[in-house]
């Protein structure tokens, strides 16, 4: 059986997380995969971290957020095309919302998707190989 590696638990690694499980309810074959995020939580660049400097694997911390960012993007740029943001909230929102609300939005869907099964978090790739 073929594996896959996919690195990061943000908006990008979650959906494909998504169409893998998707598939495999449908009864389709799917690979053996694996997502590694070096973060303990989902959200990926979203997930904000007041820390600086070296993680505990001596790296840089990745953080390109600040707590009080908002998006300079509209959210509907933004939005999973199987899970609105009105589907989350309930209610309409501004199309420029803070990082907060981004965040909030991305662990619903991630929650939803029950892929927590796939990540192992608190896990950094150093190296790739393929056949």
């Amino acid at each position: 059986m073929s594996k896959v590696a996919i690195i990061g638990s943000g908006p990008c690694g979650l959906s494909i997380l998504r169409a893998f499980h998707q598939a495999e309810i449908k009864g389709e074959k799917i690979p053996d995969i694996t997502c590694f995020d070096k973060q303990s939580d989902w959200g990926g660049l979203w997930n904000y971290s007041w820390r600086t400097g070296s993680d505990q694997y001596g790296d840089p911390v990745p953080n390109s957020m600040y707590r009080y960012l908002w998006s300079n993007g509209p959210k509907e740029c933004l939005e999973f095309a199987d899970y609105t943001f009105d589907e989350h909230f309930g209610k309409a929102l501004p199309s420029f919302p803070p990082r907060e609300v981004l965040y909030d939005y991305i662990l619903g869907r991630a929650k939803k998707s029950d892929v927590k099964k796939y990540i192992r978090f608190d896990t950094t790739v150093t190296s790739v190989s393929h056949d």
